[in-house]
């Protein structure tokens, strides 16, 4: 079974294209096997895995997709222009065999396979086309062959058309009866050519000099009736630098991460000193046998963070609070037409996201969280992207209920390379197993999926062309931790997450970095709350082997 999850569809029962009188969808293994011996493990990797649930009486059939590619998935349509061509030239290669196969049979599996719900039902995944809701026809004709051809020539047939042939075999068949022979009329008599006078040549040289009148016009720079496309704002060359930068910066952690361990030791008490003299958690060792106060600094940069639920932050007016509490407080989950991604509040019921979350969809955009009393519906307030020709990739949006608290916001004088930081989100590998999250989609407005926390550290800081400036970083995203923060063990934001990069051992996060949305909320009714101090956490201790706290008076 594939891993990844895509989407989910409801459908209708007759919705379900037969082949050899089983639903295709039924036959996902026996296409597998097809497409792979005819056509190569290239082409059978292009079609979704299904996950059909028939539903009862009152409940219709949906169907939940996946792929064995990670990575965050995004439609075709949505895709920068020379990214789009791309993956139409790969399309209309790869889906070459597999046409071949339905014009041999048109009511096989392989036109089943090519027969999808939608003009839109392809995605890019990892630089990779996947196709979903394949196996569907709307309006309950999925028991109706004879109209597969003309409904894949609306969908994926734009990539590549079917052969005549297919094409004449969608046509009734003719009767027995032949018609009558037609008497034909003899032809008319053929007059001779009239002669043109030099008078009629003139409409002719007319249109001839207005027409070069008017490409000359159009050549000319600012007249164009179309603008030139804008330059891209992240280049190919951008990701190479990118790229190595981010090898580069693995590679001094490794080494850093070694002589570490090199030179650590373990004492009596259970504790390891790593060289520095501090612990792994960057905090400073009590004498043997003393009994460590209950809570102390540590340092930001420290080898391994602590735990969010030990860390102490300030909470307003003098109050603290758990470094968990704090983000649970003020990270949202955001729902836009289907699709799911995560959001940070900015107070006043003004939520961040990105704008790749919600562009994906034409209907309503909510928002739920720990601290809303049910899902608040939101309006767009402002949005820049898509991020490679824009260089940024945010959406402000507004909500009803003020009451969420605000985020702090970090933008650091130095680098942040090496700071220990925290990922806040709903990634939705998670939501997908989570009984609250299914509680919600069934109209349970009180259910509301816990919040999910990874931590790492930040390995770099790059910036992607002139306009975009990101932190690499190694707290584990997955699809649905878009638009969430990153934040710094004082639960500042220092980064929006948005996009992952895939590698050959382990996935690296990026996040927008503070200063890019800083300037994006510029001019709009929002007041991003600053912070300029460096962190100090603050670190409740844990219990240490062999000492007996004092008792108190």
């Amino acid at each position: 079974m594939s891993d990844h999850f895509l989407s989910k569809l409801k459908v209708a029962n007759d919705d379900f294209v037969e082949a050899g009188g089983q639903s295709a969808l039924e036959q996902y293994a026996a296409l597998q096997e097809l497409l792979t011996e005819h056509a190569g493990p290239e082409v059978a990797a292009m079609f979704a895995e299904p996950l059909i649930s028939r539903g009862n009486d009152a409940a219709p059939p949906t169907v939940s997709w996946y792929t064995s590619l990670a990575g965050e998935a995004r439609p075709l349509d949505r895709l920068p222009p020379l990214e789009r061509d791309r993956i139409e030239r790969y399309l209309s290669e790869h889906l070459r065999p597999v046409r071949a196969l339905a014009e041999a049979d048109r009511g096989g599996l392989a036109m089943g396979a090519l027969t999808t719900y939608g003009a839109s039902d392809v995605l890019v995944v990892d630089g990779r086309p996947v196709i979903q809701n394949w196996g569907l026809m709307p309006g309950g004709g999925g028991a109706n062959a004879a109209a597969r051809p003309a409904h894949y020539g609306a969908t994926l047939g734009r990539f590549l058309p079917l052969g005549v042939g297919a094409a004449a075999s969608a046509m009734p068949a003719s009767t027995s009866a032949k018609p009558p022979p037609r008497q034909t009329p003899p032809p008319p008599p053929v007059a001779a050519p009239a002669r043109l006078t030099p008078l009629a040549w003139v409409p002719l040289v007319v249109l001839l000099v207005l027409a070069a009148g008017t490409l000359a016009w159009l050549l000319i720079p600012g007249n164009r009736l179309f603008p030139a496309p804008e330059a891209t704002a992240v280049t190919d060359a951008d990701r190479l630098a990118a790229a190595r930068a981010e090898t580069a910066a693995l590679v001094a952690r490794r080494g850093q991460l070694q002589d570490q361990l090199a030179g650590a030791m373990c004492r009596a008490d259970g504790q390891l000193i790593l060289p520095g003299g501090l612990t792994p958690e960057g905090l400073t060792p009590p004498p043997l046998g003393q009994v460590p106060p209950d809570r102390a600094d540590a340092a930001p940069d420290a080898t391994l963070p602590s735990r969010p639920t030990r860390v102490v932050v300030p909470d307003g007016d003098g109050a603290e609070t758990t470094l968990l509490a704090h983000l649970e407080a003020r990270t949202v989950l955001v729902i836009a037409d289907g699709a799911t991604g995560s959001g940070l509040s900015l107070g006043n019921g003004l939520i961040v996201t990105n704008n790749h979350v919600i562009d994906s969809g034409t209907g309503d955009v909510f928002i739920v969280g720990a601290a809303l009393q049910a899902p608040q519906r939101a309006t767009v307030v402002k949005t820049t992207g898509p991020l490679d020709q824009t260089g940024g990739d945010f959406a402000l949006l507004r909500i009803d209920d003020s009451t969420l608290p605000a985020f702090d916001f970090y933008r650091a004088p130095g680098s942040l390379a090496l700071t220990n930081v925290v990922a806040a989100g709903f990634p939705g590998d998670v939501l997908e197993t989570d009984a609250r999250f299914a509680a919600l989609r069934q109209g349970d407005v009180g259910a509301v999926p816990p919040l999910t926390v990874t931590d790492g550290i930040v390995n770099t800081e790059q910036q992607l062309g002139s306009r975009t400036n990101v932190l690499m970083h190694s707290a584990a995203l997955s699809t649905g931790n878009s638009g969430g923060p990153l934040v710094d063990m004082c639960g500042r934001v220092v980064g929006v997450n948005t996009f992952v990069r895939k590698g050959t051992m382990q996935n690296r996060g990026f996040a927008l970095a503070t200063g890019d949305l800083l300037d994006f909320l510029s001019g709009t009714e929002a007041v991003p709350q600053l912070a300029d101090a460096p962190c100090a956490p603050v670190v409740l201790r844990p219990a240490l082997a062999g000492v007996t706290p004092a008792p108190q008076d």
